[in-house]
């Protein structure tokens, strides 16, 4: 009885597995719309690191001080972007919320529309985001995949003191 039950746990165990290991590699995903509070700004990859000061902490403080209820992780939604390091493109950092109710002042409610994209897991230092996106697109290319020019990022998980700890969904938003 013993050997049966190490077999079902061990069958449960490499399901999991391979589970976790499909659930990263790049899929075609359809998200549904999105009431979030955002903060909109122009900003080009040179500058991004520091562009958006402390609007990523601020937009969870507002949250809070609405009573809005949050519904998931951070969204950064890019438009433009074309890999030149100086081209200025628009970046909207959103929270997920259940409502618009309150006075956003600096950031503002917003719904992000439904879209069909192209996901992938990124595990690890937001410096190599870009071998990801390489790879993704690549991919893209050689399946007839086309991108529009709008992109977000899910910060599903993240450690500003190890981003070994990071995992940080890319959607690249695809034409239909």
């Amino acid at each position: 009885m013993r050997t049966q039950g190490t077999i079902v746990s061990f069958l449960l165990v490499v399901s999991l597995l391979i589970n976790i290991k499909s659930s990263n590699a790049m899929e075609k995903k359809n998200i549904e719309k999105t009431t979030v509070l955002k903060y909109t700004l122009t900003t080009t990859l040179a500058t991004l690191t520091t562009d958006p000061g402390e609007v990523p902490m601020e937009i969870g403080t507002k949250a809070q001080e609405l009573g809005l209820e949050v519904l998931g992780p951070q969204i950064w939604q890019y438009t433009g972007v074309d890999g030149n390091p100086n081209t200025k493109f628009k970046l909207e950092i959103c929270l997920p919320v259940k409502e618009a109710k309150g006075d956003a002042g600096k950031f503002s409610f917003d719904v992000l529309p439904a879209i069909t994209c192209i996901s992938e897991i990124h595990k690890g230092s937001w410096s190599k985001l870009g071998d990801t996106y390489q790879k993704v697109m690549g991919e893209m290319t050689r399946k007839g995949i086309i991108p529009t020019d709008s992109s977000r990022e899910v910060y599903h998980a993240y450690d500003l003191e190890d981003d070994s700890k990071n995992v940080t969904e890319i959607q690249l938003i695809i034409q239909q």
